[in-house]
């Protein structure tokens, strides 16, 4: 890897290019699938790819292959400079210096080498037995279970040389349940690790299974204006994409963030303090640096509902004039974009049980399904797996309901988060509960 990513980096500088980068991943994956309560696929790879960016004259280039053959890594470089000569000059592009990195611990597994296709079909037949073994009432539509191996390699022409391995081993289910005709909502359920030994694919098909089972019987209900309680996975599908958005940087500068000029203020509820970290090596988003090389750290974006920071690459850093928060991401098939890392927030101090019993009229929603814009935060759409509550006690299961609203207006009106998180990947998120909403009978 370091004599291609040199080669590369010589060959790009041989041709005039002032400041090179290139970034290489290597990556052994396995994927088995599931579908109509069965193992149908399997498939396993080993693919490698390599992105060249060069800086020339103030303009950039960047070209991308996944043959790492030394006359196609040279034919890229080319390509790259030539793609610099007939770009224009833009003077916020920059390629970072030299940055002290700590390598992270717990993120890549050894025992991730040997763990083979085979295994991996075995963890998701035990997703999928878990799931039918619950109750024979659920019907599993779809799911997967996956393990990487991946190999991320970064070296510039300022010195950086840089090297991380990572092992991910994710999952997923989806499905319903079925009572003669009475058919539940769907549900969707998902979770991940970096080691082997904390591989739980069971307890997340039983979770599955019982949200399931659960929404079957449901009623119609009148409409009402009341609190809502998200689970960290409707919180994913309601708010996230929102927040993710605002505190882009990249965003803000082109205009398309409603937090533009709010640094300072107040955007959301004391109760909410929002952090992106990639030091937190329980999510799958943890690395020790970004796709530029620059080192991860925890940054504070939202503490006691004060905006305090956006997130930074290095070309929208210098735009700004600051320090890059270490958020450029991306694949070795395009140049450096602004994204999150984990996205982590902070819990609150009631139990979730404790946090319903405070609640008079309201619903647990487990899912969302509709439409919600990024930009402006309006959103309209299904509350799926809904659950009543009244008087602080989960009442029976709800259907055709819907809610309308605005993200910035419920992240205002936020009024608990539980001590109780939960992982989902690259998010680590509370139950939330948030007044002033509208539920719609259908």
């Amino acid at each position: 890897m370091a004599d291609i990513l040199h080669l590369a980096i010589n060959e790009a500088e041989s041709l005039g290019a002032s400041d090179v980068e290139v970034y290489l991943v290597a990556a052994k994956e396995s994927e088995v699938f599931i579908e109509n309560n069965d193992l149908k696929q399997a498939k396993s790879q080993a693919a490698s790819s390599i992105g060249i960016r060069v800086l020339l004259n103030g303009s950039l280039g960047f070209y991308s292959t996944n043959n790492l053959d030394p006359d196609r890594i040279r034919q890229a470089a080319a390509k790259a400079v030539k793609m610099a000569r007939v770009s224009p000059k833009d003077r916020f592009s920059v390629i970072p210096g030299k940055s002290k990195v700590q390598l992270l611990r717990g993120i890549y597994d050894r025992k991730a080498k040997s763990f083979e296709p085979a295994d991996a079909a075995k963890m998701a037949k035990e997703m999928l037995d878990a799931a039918r073994s619950t109750d024979s009432r659920v019907s599993v539509d779809s799911g997967n279970f996956s393990s990487v191996l991946a190999t991320h390699r970064l070296a510039n022409s300022n010195g950086l040389d840089l090297k991380e391995r990572v092992s991910i081993f994710s999952w997923s289910i989806m499905g319903m349940a079925l009572d003669g005709a009475d058919v539940s909502s769907f549900d969707f359920q998902s979770a991940g690790t970096h080691s082997v030994k904390d591989i739980d694919a069971a307890s997340t098909a039983k979770e599955f299974a019982q949200t399931v089972i659960n929404s079957l019987g449901a009623q119609k209900i009148d409409s009402f204006k009341g609190e809502m309680v998200l689970t960290p996975s409707a919180f994913v599908e309601l708010v996230e994409d929102v927040l993710v958005n605002s505190i882009n940087s990249d965003a803000v500068q082109k205009k398309s963030s409603q937090f533009a000029g709010k640094l300072g203020k107040k955007v959301a509820s004391e109760l909410l303090n929002l952090e992106d970290d990639a030091t937190n090596t329980q999510g799958l988003g943890a690395a020790s640096f970004d796709r530029e090389g620059v080192a991860h750290r925890r940054n504070v974006v939202i503490k006691d509902g004060v905006l305090k920071k956006f997130l930074y690459n290095s070309y929208t850093a210098k735009k700004d004039g600051v320090r890059s928060t270490g958020n450029a991401g991306g694949s070795a098939s395009s140049p450096p974009n602004v994204s999150t890392t984990n996205f982590i927030v902070g819990p609150g101090r009631p139990s979730l049980q404790a946090m319903i019993s405070e609640m008079r009229h309201g619903i647990l929603v487990s899912r969302f399904s509709g439409n919600v814009n990024p930009v402006n935060g309006d959103f309209s759409g299904v509350v799926k797996g809904g659950r009543l509550i009244n008087n602080g006690e989960i009442g029976p299961p709800v259907k055709e309901v819907m809610i309308a609203g605005n993200v910035f207006d419920c992240l205002k009106n936020i009024t608990g988060l539980s001590r109780e998180r939960k992982i989902l990947h690259t998010s680590v998120l509370p139950y939330t509960r948030i007044d002033g909403v509208s539920f719609t009978a259908g």
